[in-house]
């Protein structure tokens, strides 16, 4: 084959919440590198129109970098008994699918691909790579966002339970590095995999829309809703681990009817009983200082609206040890948050001084919380403290690029991009 660049394949099968926001940025950081982009996910001109507000899209010569995206999609649920071997030959396949997609590629375009990358690995899909390894037959790496059983040992969620340590999926054959998301359990991982494990930022979106502009609306009408009162959110994909349920007794607080609670997102119901159903719903239409967004916050600009709205970030999570893009947000929004403690999150409010921390579903400790972050409100044009730049600086976009030389080690061109410099 001629020579080129070195092209990584970067591939993600889901595309909700946080996942457009990192595969465009994880796009961008790449192509920023000098390595060609094949994108690979499940709304690929939907990342293309995404790609373009990333620093590498406005661009020609970043545009230039990155191939035409390929649609990917999960195999359809194989039907084969006992039922128990359905999860691995899905597994199987869905890999084995991705590499014969991915040499079709090499055929047609007479390259090479160099690396996988993974925008984005739960041990849910991956648990079965070891068996998919001969099929797939691609060096690979990606970015882990669990790591569980390092913060929980011992602990099981339903569908992960299968192994007992997930992470081993990256003693896997292929596997050349890891990014992270955890940087405190770096360590360990590097021990347990044998691999090169790197801390990545947990990035974010986060342009503020004003007055007028496109993506104001809602924070527009959470304001009028308000009409000056304080302002506590709980944004993004809503569940029992989000606080859901401690959010909810907050807001029908006799003491705290001063204050609005603004819920915003697709709500989970699956993990919530009946009962306790009702009681929410009960709360969230009778409250009068409860504003609800049912259904997913439209777009990122939305989201970051209604934020930058808000005075307080609600993300006292339970049984939660990872990390969370809305701790970023907030901080380069300058809005303080409330956390639980025990976990990654708790650890960098903590360094970074991002807000305080509370005992995990503590609602009496969290109503305390709520009233101190009032009383030292952050007025417009506050100056960011020098602690929260530094919060910023390690989760900023030249953080990513920085993380990706490292991932891609000898694949790296020697010239790092000026954004990094």
């Amino acid at each position: 084959m001629p020579m080129y660049p070195p092209t990584v394949a970067l591939a993600d099968w889901s595309w909700s919440g946080h996942h457009p926001t990192y595969f465009s940025f994880f796009a961008s950081a790449l192509s920023d590198l000098g390595v060609r982009v094949l994108p690979l996910c499940p709304e690929p001109g939907q990342f293309l129109s995404a790609f373009r507000t990333t620093p590498a899209g406005q661009t020609e010569e970043g545009r230039s970098r990155v191939e035409s995206p390929l649609g990917l999609t999960f195999p359809s649920q194989v039907q084969i008994r006992p039922a128990r071997f359905r999860p691995v030959i899905q597994g199987v396949t869905h890999f084995a699918r991705l590499g014969r997609q991915l040499r079709r590629w090499e055929r047609q375009h007479d390259r090479r691909v160099d690396l996988v990358f993974f925008a984005c690995i739960y041990d849910l899909h991956f648990q079965w790579f070891r068996l998919a390894a001969p099929l797939f037959r691609f060096p690979w790496s990606g970015l882990y966002l669990h790591a569980r059983s390092f913060r929980m040992p011992g602990s099981v969620i339903p569908y992960h339970g299968i192994l007992p340590c997930p992470e081993r999926i990256f003693t896997s054959p292929g596997v050349r590095s890891v990014g992270l998301l955890d940087e405190g359990i770096l360590g360990e991982m590097r021990t347990l995999s044998g691999r090169r494990a790197f801390a990545f930022p947990d990035l974010a979106d986060v342009r503020v829309p004003k007055r007028g502009e496109p993506g104001r609306e809602l924070a527009d009408e959470l304001l009028a809703f308000a009409s000056g009162r304080p302002v506590i959110s709980l944004v993004g994909h809503l569940q029992r681990t989000k606080g859901l349920l401690e959010f909810t007794r907050l807001a029908e607080d006799p003491e705290l009817q001063d204050v609005v609670f603004f819920l915003g997102g697709e709500v989970n119901w699956s993990e919530i009983s009946a009962e306790t159903q009702r009681w929410m719903l009960d709360v969230w239409e009778q409250q009068a200082n409860v504003f609800r967004y049912p259904g997913r916050i439209p777009d990122e600009l939305s989201l970051n609206g209604v934020m930058d709205a808000s005075d307080v970030i609600f993300a006292a999570y339970t049984d939660f040890p990872n990390s969370s893009n809305i701790l970023t947000k907030a901080a380069f929004l300058n809005r303080p948050v409330i956390v639980s403690d025990g976990f990654l999150m708790a650890e960098r409010t903590r360094e970074f001084q991002l807000g305080v921390v509370v005992p995990e579903g503590d609602v009496p400790a969290q109503k305390a919380g709520i009233r101190t972050l009032l009383s030292q409100k952050v007025r417009e044009g506050t100056p960011v403290a020098p602690v929260r730049q530094a919060y910023m600086v390690r989760h900023s976009y030249p953080a990513l690029v920085e993380a990706f030389a490292e991932i891609l080690g000898p694949l790296a061109p020697a010239k790092r991009s000026p954004l990094s410099e």
